[in-house]
């Protein structure tokens, strides 16, 4: 997973794609965390997409980088672990600032569990990463 997260962090900001009743819904994100080969992310209890993930775990992620692209696919599941949401915060200041503490239960942290992730370049060039070959 470490070229997926690796591409992600260098776009910045890329896009969580949602559905919302019938409709994809998608928003910019930039708190990722990778641990162990497996990516995290977190929200807040009661906006949109936390209510969107509880109907449908299935997401998507696009990021953009220098003419090219990270297209992933993922099933996401709710984390309890409290080592892990300590990581979390603890490797994002503004998740700190946000919820102080990984006992709050306002902060929900989600595993990305990749279905299939590829690299896209102009010209109809694509580079599947995940599953790696």
């Amino acid at each position: 997973m470490s070229r997926t997260y690796d591409f992600l962090k260098e776009c910045g900001f890329y896009y969580l794609l949602t559905i919302d009743d019938e409709y994809p819904s998608g928003r910019p994100i930039s708190q990722i965390l990778e641990k162990d080969g497996a990516l995290y992310f977190g929200t807040r209890a009661g906006k949109a997409m936390h209510h969107q993930l509880t109907q449908n775990p299935n997401v998507g992620l696009i990021g953009f980088k220098k003419g090219r692209w990270l297209r992933l696919y993922a099933k996401v599941v709710e984390i309890h672990n409290m080592s892990i949401r300590e990581q979390y915060l603890n490797r994002i200041p503004q998740e700190i600032e946000r919820f102080g503490s990984a006992e709050n239960p306002a902060l929900v942290v989600y595993e990305l569990q990749v279905v299939k992730a590829a690299i896209h370049s102009p010209g109809d060039q694509v580079e599947v990463i995940f599953p790696e070959a």
